[in-house]
Order: C-alpha cells, then sequence, then structure tokens
C-alpha cells in the first residue's frame, strides 16, 4: 500500500511540476494599447541593434506610428526565418523586416500600404574571377538569399538555374560572398548599396535589378489587426504628405554614416557578450533543475516498474532523445499555441528553458537508469528484509549512490545545455551569441565576435568542470 502511495507522489510530483511550468508560461500581454513589432534586428540599415537598442529605418517609422496613434511599441528580435513562425503563434502582431508583398503572402496575412519601393539586386564580390552581369548569367552558379525571404522564390519561380544557399541573415551571406564560398547574393537594390558603401565592403553591384519589389509591414489576418492595418495606412499616407517618412528615409539611405572606430566596436562588443552571458546562464541554470527534477523521476519511475506509466515515459524519453532541440524548440513555441491556445503568451525565454529542460531530463534519465541497474540488486532486497519502503531503500540508499556516479554524465549533459541555448535566437531570446551577431551585422567583423564568444563559452564551461571536479571530491568520501 505504501509503495502505491509512493509511487503516486512521484506521479503527481511530475504532473504538478509540468503545471507550474505550464502556468508559468502563460504569460499574456492582456495590454491593448502595445503593439509587438517583430525584427531580425540584423538588416542594417533597416533594422539593427546598437548598445542593446533597436535602430534603423524601420524602428524609427514605427515610433513615430506609435506616438500617432497612441500606442507603445514593443520590439523583439528573432532571426528571419523565426519571424513568420512567432507572427503565426501570436508573439508579434505585426514584421517589420522588409518584407516584400507577392501573391502568396497576401491570402495570408494583412499588408500595409507599400512604404519603400525597390528591386531585386543581384551582388558580387568585387575582385571575383566569376562573370556575373546579369540574371541570366547565375545559371549553375552558388547564389545566396535570406531563408524564406522573397528573393529565395523569385530565383525559384524565374528559374536562374542555380544553386540557391539560404542564410539567416543577410550579413551571413555577405561574409561567405566576401570569402569566396558563394558567388553571388540576391537581395533589394537599397540595402546593397548602404551596406557597400557605409561599410565599405568589397562587393558590387552586377547590373541593373530584375524584379521590382514593394515593402510593405505584415500582420496576421485577425479581427484587431483589421482595424490596426487601417489606421497605420492612414498615418503612412499622412507621413508621406507631411515629409515626415522621407526625412527618415533620408536620415538611413541617403546619409553617409561614420563608422565606428576599433575602440568602439570592442567595447561593444563586450557590452553586449556579457549582457548575453546573464541570460545564457539564467537559461542553462533553470532548464537543468528542470531536467534534474523531471529526470529524477522518471527514472525512479520506470526503476520501480510502474504498469502504464513506464511506457508512457519510455515514450517520452525516446522522443526527446530521437529529435532535435530544435524541433522540439520550435514544436514547443510555435506549433502546441495552435493548438492550445492558453500557450499563445507563452515568451520566447520560457519556451527555451522548458525545451532545454525537457530534453535534457530524456538523456539524465537515461543516466540514471543506467546508474541504478549497476547497484547490486542485494541492496534493495536488504533494504527491503528491515521493514523500508521501495521509495525509502530509494531515496536513502540507492539514489544517493546513482548520483554520485552519474556526476560526470550530468555534467556533460550541462555543458550541452549552454551551447544549446545558443538556439534561442530563432525565437526572439538575445543570448550572447546573438548579442555578437548583432554587434558584427553593423561593422562585418564575424571573425572577431565569434573569436570572443568563443572563448566566453570555454571561460564559462572551463569554471563549471572545476565546480564539478570539487563536487566529485566531496561526494567521493561518501
Amino acid at each position: 500500500m505504501r509503495k502505491k502511495k509512493g509511487i503516486i507522489l512521484i506521479v503527481f510530483s511530475l504532473i504538478t511540476l509540468l503545471s507550474l511550468i505550464t502556468i508559468h508560461a502563460t504569460e499574456v500581454n492582456n495590454n491593448s494599447k502595445i503593439i509587438r513589432v517583430g525584427t531580425s534586428g540584423t538588416y542594417y540599415p533597416f533594422t539593427f541593434v546598437e548598445g542593446d537598442q533597436p535602430q534603423g529605418f524601420e524602428i524609427d517609422v514605427w515610433d513615430e506610428i506609435g506616438h500617432r496613434l497612441g500606442y507603445d511599441i514593443e520590439y523583439k528580435n528573432a532571426s528571419f526565418s523565426g519571424l513568420f513562425g512567432m507572427l503565426d503563434s501570436d508573439k508579434i502582431d505585426v514584421i517589420a523586416n522588409q518584407i516584400t508583398i507577392t501573391e502568396e503572402r497576401s491570402k495570408k496575412y494583412y499588408f500595409s500600404n507599400p512604404y519603400v519601393v525597390s528591386g531585386a539586386q543581384i551582388v558580387v564580390a568585387k575582385d571575383s574571377s566569376v562573370q556575373i552581369h546579369s540574371f541570366e548569367d547565375l545559371q549553375g552558379k552558388r547564389v545566396g538569399v535570406d531563408l524564406g525571404s522573397n528573393y529565395e522564390q523569385i530565383l525559384k519561380a524565374k528559374n536562374s538555374g542555380g544553386e540557391i544557399i539560404t542564410y539567416q541573415s543577410t550579413d551571413t551571406a555577405f561574409n561567405d560572398l566576401m570569402i569566396g564560398r558563394i558567388d553571388a547574393v540576391v537581395i533589394d537594390k537599397i540595402s546593397a548599396l548602404i551596406n557597400i558603401q557605409e561599410k565599405n565592403l568589397p562587393l558590387a553591384l552586377a547590373g541593373d535589378t530584375f524584379e521590382k519589389v514593394e515593402n510593405a509591414f505584415v500582420f496576421a489576418k485577425n479581427d484587431r489587426n483589421q482595424k490596426l492595418v487601417s489606421e497605420v495606412n492612414q498615418v503612412l499616407t499622412q507621413m508621406t504628405d507631411e515629409g515626415i517618412l522621407q526625412q527618415i528615409s533620408n536620415k538611413w539611405l541617403n546619409t553617409d554614416v561614420s563608422a565606428k572606430n576599433e575602440s568602439n566596436f570592442v567595447g561593444d562588443l563586450l557590452r553586449a557578450v556579457l549582457s548575453g552571458v546573464k541570460v545564457t546562464l539564467l537559461l542553462s541554470i533553470i532548464s537543468i533543475i528542470i531536467g534534474l527534477i523531471t529526470g529524477i523521476l522518471i527514472a525512479v519511475i520506470r526503476y520501480l516498474r510502474v504498469r502504464g506509466i513506464e511506457q508512457i515515459l519510455s515514450v517520452y524519453v525516446a522522443f526527446f532523445r530521437g529529435t532535435p532541440l530544435l524541433v522540439q524548440l520550435f514544436l514547443l513555441y510555435f506549433g502546441l499555441p495552435q493548438i492550445f491556445h492558453g500557450l499563445k503568451g507563452m515568451g520566447g525565454f520560457t519556451a527555451t528553458y522548458i525545451a532545454l529542460g525537457l530534453n535534457a531530463s530524456a538523456y539524465i534519465a537515461e543516466v540514471l537508469r543506467g546508474s541504478f541497474q549497476s547497484i547490486d540488486k542485494g541492496q534493495m532486497e536488504a533494504c527491503l528484509t528491515i521493514g523500508m519502503q521501495p521509495i525509502q531503500a530509494i531515496k536513502r540508499i540507492l539514489l544517493p549512490q546513482v548520483m554520485r556516479m552519474s556526476i560526470p554524465a550530468i555534467g556533460n549533459i550541462y555543458i550541452d545545455i549552454v551551447k544549446g541555448s545558443s538556439l534561442a535566437f530563432t525565437i526572439g531570446v538575445a543570448e550572447m551569441l546573438a548579442k555578437a551577431q548583432m554587434v558584427a551585422s553593423t561593422n562585418y567583423k564575424f571573425f572577431e565576435s565569434y573569436i570572443v564568444v568563443a572563448i566566453v563559452y570555454w571561460i564559462l564551461i572551463e569554471i563549471f568542470n572545476y565546480i564539478q571536479k570539487l563536487i566529485e571530491k566531496k561526494m567521493a568520501r561518501y
């Protein structure tokens, strides 16, 4: 009878833990006077981050729209490929990232009136031996585009004959172009000109634009946004008539901006990375706590061979070990809210530590299961002989031994969590790798940025390794 009570207690604890996570995940923002604007934060000069502050053409336009309509504007940064997923799952209200109006997109989303007219432009390395002067010359070439962008669809629709290579950001594509990994990049002409001129990039425009593009703000189709789009269109018309939109355009698109000196870059990079370290550490600590608690509960239930529950937990472990962490993160953040509407308010930070924690719990459960099996069965029999209940025996005798044996493996899992937290930017959480990418996007010092990030990761892991050795030494006494 006591064994059943113990099992029920464990199951209840597991359910309670997951319920608390779900309750905490429901961070619904009920303030209707806030507009959540999603941007990549790496598309200079339209949207970028400087000193943790969003900057650029799109930001100035939306600040003016918010002021005129009486809304507070909340900016959320994510990789470009994640922006539409955030829009679909109601994490943001609008995308402001130079999104091109297309027939296919118009069927699914509301578009504002166009506020920027440009054209699809081929960009090549200035000293490249590859001869590309027009769209026809892309045949058989390696062409870079932003993942999920309209330019990818244009190349496919026009059957360029080139190998299309997708990137999370234009900056990464430009970097590969300068290195020589790809032959060309297709992007809007305005952005290409600004980046080449102001950052003094060794790139050049190849021929004229080959496709007209009209860019607008993208809204999810719902009752609130139908009214909001109408209001935004009225404001855009007013801003055009008053010359405000032209002033913002001149500020970012026609005026030279002096390049940052080396000291500013180093300072900006260090400040950005250090601010991102806090997010990375917080994510990893919360995740390992969730992983440990859930993993221990799963391992104990499976050790006790509770029929029905054991099989369910085996499927749970198999799923989280057999699918990529990024898929689990997207499923939790983008997929489940479309089925369970109570999760729509779940923030990216919450989704990340839940995904990391549940993923880690599956691996921890397997590590503990192996450690349980390595303990002589006679110990459990001896405990039962002197009147202990199975739960008491596990808690007092077996689990301390299991945890001591499992420390090295659990330590490796924690290290994977720290490194896995770098996926958080795909859903809008700016940890230290994302912060470094944002800084690098304004000056193309990717090598320096990534070296700094790698060193910081290394230092963090070495500090943890030292702590792990102290724990192992202490527990070896028992």
